[in-house]
């Protein structure tokens, strides 16, 4: 981890407004949402490429797909919940089943709104977002994440589905390291015990619950699972073969998001590893300070350690 914080929405924006440079079919697409999600520069420059609907997301879906049907690439951002949810029907329907070369942003995802309640939380989008053919998700939890997710979706033709953090974080390890790839997980670390098997935000959590088990005398290795979709499975059989126990880490519900994935994956399988989910509960309606609803649900990188402790014992 790098220790500097650094702002995925400026990330979103520098990215933006390169590809926007390079590639003339580049469109933005806003929902009321330009400064709220890292659009506001690119509007100023190419204003003529920027396209405002309105608090309208189900309109500004199909408004998409036509602009993609006539060779454009539309980016369209708006907050998490409202574009997975509220205009479920018009993604599937019109994006993923008609495989549109849309990219849409989920802004603020998880728990980003974390004073605003569960109506303006995402934390089911994944799931849902899952469940749609052809639609690819990418879950960055740093800037170096934030900005090559959204280079290799311009460069992807088909739907993508960008689950696009809001609070400053550390980069999870150096760029000039990685090597990002849709479909290919990263491995930070390799433990002979456990594997966490991370996503998003939860990754920095991840390696700090790693050097906590450490110190417990647990091996604990953690993958970084960028891409929830197409899932690596490569990755994951490596680790469930390799390991103990294996464990999945996400800002998300523990139904249908990555914990859903590997389980589905696993499941045929015979001789690995047990699977702990670690996530948020079904339901979830807790209010508060960012950092305080992460800790009320026991995922921050002590309490994740606990939790893995505790299963490892049973084991």
């Amino acid at each position: 981890m790098s220790g500097t914080l650094k702002d995925p929405r400026k990330a979103f924006s520098d990215a933006l407004m390169e590809i926007g440079k390079e590639n003339p079919r580049v469109l933005a697409v806003s929902c009321d949402s330009a400064s709220g999600s890292g659009m506001s520069d690119f509007l100023k420059t190419y204003p003529e490429r920027y396209v405002e609907v309105g608090i309208s997301e189900q309109n500004a879906i199909d408004v998409s797909a036509g602009l993609a049907e006539r060779g454009f690439i539309p980016v369209i951002s708006a907050i998490a919940p409202f574009i997975s949810m509220r205009c479920y029907e018009q993604v599937r329907n019109d994006v993923g089943y008609s495989k549109m070369n849309v990219k849409v942003i989920g802004s603020s995802s998880g728990l980003s709104h974390s004073t605003l309640g569960s109506s303006h939380q995402a934390v089911e989008d994944m799931c849902l977002m899952r469940s749609i053919p052809n639609m690819v998700i990418l879950n960055p939890g740093d800037y170096y994440e934030v900005q090559m997710s959204l280079k290799k979706a311009v460069e992807y033709d088909g739907p993508v589905y960008i689950r696009m953090p809001r609070h400053a974080a550390e980069d999870v390890a150096p760029a000039e390291k990685r090597n990002f790839e849709i479909g290919k997980a990263e491995v930070l670390s390799r433990g002979s015990d456990v594997t966490l098997i991370a996503t998003g935000t939860l990754v920095n959590e991840a390696q700090k619950a790693a050097e906590a088990l450490k110190a417990r005398g647990i091996s604990a290795g953690v993958v970084n699972m960028c891409t929830v979709k197409p899932l690596d499975m490569d990755a994951v059989l490596s680790s469930y073969k390799n390991s103990r126990l294996l464990v999945t880490i996400e800002e998300h519900s523990v139904v249908g998001g990555l914990g859903g994935a590997v389980a589905e994956a696993i499941a045929p399988l015979k001789g690995g590893a047990p699977l702990q989910i670690l996530g948020i509960a079904e339901g979830a309606v807790n209010v508060g300070p960012y950092r305080e609803l992460l800790e009320s649900y026991s995922l921050t990188g002590e309490k994740l350690a606990d939790s893995v402790y505790q299963f490892y014992q049973k084991i």
